[in-house]
């Protein structure tokens, strides 16, 4: 996608939060992150395609597969470091892709934040599918499969962050009824850190019925 093309499709802020981080990821000890918060309901995450199922990644498992997921040792270690679950789903005995969740408070590694979402809820990141899965069922199938992670402890609502300028990520997670419940922005320049719609430490909360 062009400039132009990238203008028209993220409009004049997102185009700004999107060229920010483009040009300070080249900089050596800066970042620059937009995040929208979302929270998406168990009641729309899909069914399990036929002839794909889901488990739990144990971490000889996980580092096992950590190649073809393409997950670095450092957020492998990072994720597991945190108790995180690493969901992974398949098609008959080939893994597809992954995702992780938590109940707990998760430390983000790329800014310096921590997110506690609420009872009856989980965090969830780095959803990743291996690129020649991505025209099938495999994202329907990890959805699925956090989905019946979340039923066996009674969990309602999974939330995570979305970059502002990732618009193929919020329009999924918006088919499946995502809420935006928050946002974001966050600009390191070495070891420092500021950030706007939120602390060090960001309590979540799910919308008022009605909201």
């Amino acid at each position: 996608m062009g400039l132009a093309d990238t203008w028209r499709t993220l409009g004049p802020k997102g185009f700004a939060s999107y060229a920010a981080s483009r040009v300070l990821t080249a900089v050596p000890g800066a970042g620059f992150h937009h995040y929208r918060i979302v929270a998406v309901p168990r009641s729309g995450m899909p069914d399990m395609p036929r002839d794909h199922h889901w488990r739990c990644l144990d971490s000889d498992a996980v580092a096992s597969a950590a190649d073809s997921l393409a997950i670095p040792a450092a957020a492998v270690s990072h994720r597991l470091s945190q108790g995180m679950a690493c969901i992974a789903a398949f098609r008959d005995d080939v893994l597809l892709g992954c995702n992780w969740l938590t109940t707990a408070a998760f430390d983000e590694d790329e800014v310096q934040v921590r997110f506690v979402p609420p009872s009856g809820t989980c965090w969830d990141t780095g959803l990743y599918v291996r690129p020649e899965f991505r025209a099938g069922r495999a994202f329907a199938a990890l959805w699925a499969g956090s989905a019946a992670w979340m039923v066996e402890r009674g969990l309602g609502w999974s939330m995570s962050r979305i970059a502002a300028y990732n618009l193929d990520s919020l329009r999924s997670h918006a088919r499946m009824g995502a809420v935006e419940i928050g946002s974001l922005t966050a600009l390191k320049l070495g070891h420092r850190q500021w950030l706007t719609g939120g602390t060090e430490t960001l309590c979540l909360r799910l919308p008022e019925p009605g909201q």
